[in-house]
């Protein structure tokens, strides 16, 4: 071998010509057991192995966009108050629920006005159980 093929093999340079590359990088991914089973019928079904699967999947898809920043932010805020829902609950059974009424009905005030801005924000997908007649809070 030259000198010039000794340098590109040691800087990961083309290999000489006839030798096929290695690869070289593997990645482990954890699925949930129903996704595992899953994706095993869906590579069953296209006639590949689980790992030919994932990678076509993974190379060939589309990227779908995640939330924008409004939803993200309006998620944060029912995140919050859920928190805080959860903390009032366990402060009633504490101390009694007349204590914590006030604070509860203005918590669940705010919830409705945040679910108000979501449902004018994004009117096509409604979260289950939203804006059921029933529901008068």
């Amino acid at each position: 071998m030259t000198s010039i093929q000794e340098q590109d093999k040691r800087k990961g340079g083309r290999p000489p010509a006839g030798r096929v590359r290695k690869l070289s990088k593997s990645v482990t991914v954890k699925f949930s057991k129903p996704s595992y089973e899953a994706l095993r019928l869906r590579a069953r079904k296209a006639n590949r192995k689980l790992a030919e699967y994932i990678r076509e999947s993974a190379l060939n898809g589309e990227v779908v966009s995640g939330h924008n920043a409004e939803t993200i932010a309006i998620a944060k805020n029912l995140i919050g108050m859920a928190n805080n829902l959860n903390q009032l609950t366990k402060l009633s059974h504490q101390r009694g629920f007349h204590e914590t009424h006030v604070y509860v009905v203005d918590l669940l005030r705010r919830l409705k006005a945040i679910l108000g801005e979501y449902r004018q924000a994004s009117p096509k997908s409604k979260p289950c159980g939203i804006g059921r007649k029933e529901d008068a809070t």
